[in-house]
């Protein structure tokens, strides 16, 4: 299976992200990337905006479950 990778736009600022893991996260981590020849910077990016994707998405989904398209939100009068 191949790794889809995030694209860096070349006008995207970028925020150092310094976080502790286990070491052993750490070495599968490396392992992986050198497998598979993925910087870790890039494996790591990929990793992140997947996973906000998902949980975007997820909580849209929640919204319509809850919300009904055209219905008032909770808590609001229907003349709000």
């Amino acid at each position: 299976m191949k790794m889809r990778l995030a694209r860096q736009r070349e006008d995207e600022e970028l925020a150092q992200l310094a976080t502790r893991i286990p070491l052993r996260t750490a070495r599968r981590l490396k392992e992986f990337c050198v497998r598979k020849e993925v910087r870790m910077q890039t494996f790591v990016r990929t990793a992140l905006a997947e996973k906000l994707a998902h949980a975007r998405r997820r909580a849209r989904r929640q919204r319509s479950i809850i919300e009904p398209e055209g219905a008032p939100a909770q808590g609001l009068p229907v003349e709000f």
